[in-house]
């Protein structure tokens, strides 16, 4: 009678792990595909014939036309409502900002003289464990606080001007923060 308790165990274990297998390739056919499931775009064959800086759709991956971008210009390209994406390159610094903030310090005020409808490239970043609050004047974006946490990529955002004078305003929250700023004319 032992022997055929042994028998029965055996085959019990067996079958067992025969069901736990075919659940396993089961589950993992059935699992949905993970990553993007459309076609990706591939790069035009003119982006590969001569040496150089492209820009390139990240839409479509075609080589936008225009001149090569140079690779110490900062470069912005601006999509048009109909979908035609317009080059726009920096001009000029109007000016740079490395301060040091806390949260119980004055705010840091930078301006620049601008003519209506003039636009900028703003980018800001810091470092720290804060957080930043950023506020413009005289700007598309009046009236309106980005908070920005420290130690992530820089936010980089085009400004319009509404005529004359373009007030940024920082401000640390929470803790002391580093602040490394830059506002760029667009041409």
């Amino acid at each position: 009678m032992a022997s055929d308790e042994r028998i029965r165990g055996a085959l019990l274990a067996g079958l067992t792990v025969a069901a736990l297998a075919a659940g396993a390739g089961w589950w993992r056919a059935a699992a949905p595909a993970l990553g993007r499931t459309g076609p990706e775009p591939a790069p035009s064959t003119g982006a590969f014939l001569e040496p150089g800086i492209r820009l390139v759709d990240p839409r479509t991956g075609q080589v936008l036309p225009g001149p090569e971008a140079d690779p110490d210009e900062s470069v912005v390209i601006h999509e048009e409502p109909g979908g035609v994406a317009r080059r726009r390159a920096v001009s000029h610094t109007v000016w740079e900002d490395q301060s040091l903030l806390a949260p119980a310090g004055p705010p840091v005020t930078r301006r620049a003289n601008a003519s209506d409808g003039a636009e900028f490239l703003f980018t800001v970043a810091c470092s720290g464990a804060g957080a930043l609050v950023v506020r413009f004047t005289g700007s598309s974006m009046d009236d309106t606080e980005q908070v920005l946490s420290c130690n992530g990529p820089p936010h980089v955002t085009v400004v319009n001007s509404r005529g004359g004078p373009l007030l940024v305003r920082f401000v640390a929250l929470r803790d002391q923060i580093e602040l490394d700023a830059r506002l760029e004319a667009l041409g």
